[in-house]
C-alpha cells in the first residue's frame, strides 16, 4: 500500500496516532505534482482531525474536573 493510501485509511478510520506517524515518515519526493497536492490536502485533513481530538480531550478534561469537584464537595 502506498504512503498516500495508508494515510487515507488512517484518516477514514480517524486513527490520529497512525495518521501522525505517517506524516512523520513523509516521503522525500513524489512521483508527480498531483501526488504532492494530494499529500498536502491529506496532511491538512490530519491537522483538522488532530484539532478535533484536542478539543474533544479538552472537553473531557473539563468534565472530569467538574466531576472531581462534585465528589470532593460530597465527601
Amino acid at each position: 500500500m502506498s504512503w498516500l493510501d495508508s494515510l487515507k485509511v488512517a484518516i477514514i478510520q480517524k486513527d490520529t496516532q497512525k495518521a501522525f506517524a505517517h506524516i512523520q515518515t513523509l516521503p522525500e519526493s513524489f512521483d508527480d505534482i498531483e501526488e504532492m497536492l494530494q499529500a498536502r490536502e491529506l496532511i491538512a485533513q490530519v491537522l483538522d482531525l488532530l484539532e478535533e481530538e484536542k478539543s474533544h480531550i479538552r472537553i473531557q478534561m473539563l468534565q472530569i474536573k467538574a466531576a472531581k469537584k462534585i465528589i470532593e464537595i460530597n465527601s
